[in-house]
């Protein structure tokens, strides 16, 4: 008891009234403690590493599309500018890659009567795994001339393409990530399709061969005439 309260209490007594003193041990009893409920906590969905699984290139040389925007990115990208690219940079190189056909672009057709904007130029998609987002795939232009007959293709299926892996493209397309200028491939009935572009360098070089050996011949009928 404080001094102050035994002064006060004293003078209680002094009119014969009782006083109690608060040291006797009883106090109020203190609430219990609660256990409370577990808080649930919802977390968002962790991040997928689906791109660790697939390989930069497959055991026969053939790219994937992960290999190649690997390569892209460590390598071409840290070239300084006026720098020449490193040996192994695969920008505007001819490449073989190996994906997943998603898509073929078609062109929407135009109501009767109605101005629609002009078609895009024929291409497609292609991604290492079946699922692969559009956004996520490898798109592969300039593949088809004017009046040319496309190739059988079906979506869902895999594909060796050889092409050059470039950021933008003759006909007009980019793609800061890379795309694939087509070159060549096998179709579903096992027929070499080539691009217009390959079609005329192919050509050349046949033409190129023919005049060579032609000239051999000149060559060695001129020896056999000495």
């Amino acid at each position: 008891m404080t001094k102050v309260a035994a002064v006060f209490c004293t003078a209680l007594i002094g009119f014969g009234v009782g006083c109690q003193s608060s040291s006797s041990g009883a106090s109020m009893a203190e609430p219990e403690a609660t256990a409370l409920p577990p808080i649930k906590v919802d977390l968002p969905p962790a991040p997928s590493f689906a791109a660790s699984d697939i390989p930069l290139k497959f055991p026969d040389g053939a790219y994937t599309i992960h290999g190649l925007r690997h390569n892209k990115k460590l390598v071409c990208d840290r070239v300084q500018p006026n720098q020449p690219a490193p040996a192994d940079c695969l920008l505007n190189k001819d490449v073989l890659v190996r994906g997943t056909l998603l898509e073929v672009y078609q062109c929407p057709k135009c109501p009767k009567g109605q101005t629609c904007k002009l078609c895009d130029q024929p291409h497609f998609f292609i991604g290492d795994k079946p699922d692969t987002k559009k956004e996520k795939a490898l798109m592969v232009v300039d593949y088809l001339a004017p009046k040319q007959k496309p190739p059988a293709l079906t979506v869902g299926k895999q594909y060796d393409i050889n092409g050059t892996f470039s950021i933008n493209s003759p006909t007009g397309f980019g793609s800061s990530d890379g795309l694939l200028i087509f070159g060549k491939m096998k179709d579903d009935k096992g027929l070499e399709f080539l691009s217009a572009a390959t079609q005329l360098e192919t050509q050349a070089q046949q033409g190129e061969a023919i005049e060579a050996a032609l000239a051999a011949k000149r060559e060695a009928a001129k020896h056999r005439r000495r």
